[in-house]
């Protein structure tokens, strides 16, 4: 028996069968979190792909919030017994396990095309620049930000927004589909605990606010997007090293538990009492009210005595 179909084997018995079968030794199982978010053992949609021969997964479902993707041994030792890590590790070499993508520097796609000097009469331009008008994306976020798109390739009819470290220099990327893909989103693999989003344009010294995605971070002045809705220490260790002013939790109004953990987590030390939690309206994120933030939305101090 093959060492794939042996690691397949103690997919199986840690995650039960799997709801997808794909070519080249890929398959798609029920995502324990996202069962757990919906109070189900399992829910049967597959989300959670895993490919034997790479020895890599990723959950398309709550991958960029909860972080389930990387390499097969980090998702035995998440959801699996002691047994199922001993067996994996007998099966799986070092240097197989160790060749890992998180090493690869971030480039932006090869087929990244700028808005300014592409073509304007072609129909994925004119998709692309649609679909961003829906989303009330004006020329001068798009100029900002430097986003643009994609018209073929691998990220082929994608909104490319990229993102650079505090020296300028490209970390990560968001490509955000602009057609009926079946993924919306088709990101890097990268180590996004080590990335702040476009720290290059942060100015520690004015108020920062924190919200979920990139397109959150288009509607608000000095706004770093967690990616998800949790944050990373090193993003925690730098609002704390650094920042000067107020710092505003400005997540999605279906992520109100996880504002007030993030509050929880973030008022202390040299930042008590400079956390401010914002609510937004019911089933309502930043785009819907491109960043008018109105004061009933700040909840006031006598009420976070009782979160």
């Amino acid at each position: 028996m093959s060492d794939d179909s042996l690691i397949y084997e103690i997919l199986v018995d840690m995650l039960g069968e799997p709801d997808k079968v794909s070519r080249n030794n890929q398959y798609g199982f029920s995502c324990p979190l996202c069962s757990q978010e919906k109070g189900l053992d399992r829910d049967f949609k597959g989300n959670l792909e895993v490919n034997t021969r790479k020895g890599v997964y990723h959950c398309w479902s709550c991958g960029e919030i909860a972080g389930t993707k990387g390499r097969i041994r980090k998702l035995v030792r998440k959801f699996g017994a002691r047994r199922h890590l001993s067996q994996y590790d007998l099966l799986v070499t070092e240097d197989y396990e160790t060749e890992n993508e998180f090493d690869r520097p971030v480039t932006l796609p090869t087929e990244y095309e700028s808005f300014d000097i592409c073509s304007k009469h072609t129909i994925p331009y004119k998709e692309a620049i649609s679909y961003l008008r829906k989303r009330a994306i004006t020329k001068k976020i798009i100029d900002k930000f430097s986003v643009g798109f994609t018209r073929k390739g691998k990220h082929s009819h994608r909104i490319i927004v990229p993102s650079y470290d505090e020296e300028g220099n490209i970390n990560y990327f968001v490509a955000r589909s602009f057609v009926n893909h079946k993924l919306k989103y088709k990101n890097p693999v990268a180590p996004k605990e080590k990335i702040i989003f476009n720290e290059h344009l942060i100015v520690w010294d004015k108020d920062i606010y924190l919200v979920e995605g990139v397109f959150d971070m288009f509607f608000l002045d000095n706004a770093i997007p967690l990616l998800g809705k949790n944050i990373t220490d090193n993003l925690w260790s730098k609002l704390y090293d650094k920042s000067t002013k107020d710092i505003y939790i400005c997540l999605d109004s279906d992520a109100w538990k996880d504002s007030i953990e993030l509050y929880r987590k973030l008022d202390g030390g040299k930042l008590k009492n400079r956390i401010k939690l914002i609510k937004l309206p019911k089933n309502k994120d930043v785009c819907d009210i491109k960043g008018k933030i109105t004061d009933d939305m700040i909840i006031k101090e006598r009420e976070l005595i009782i979160l």
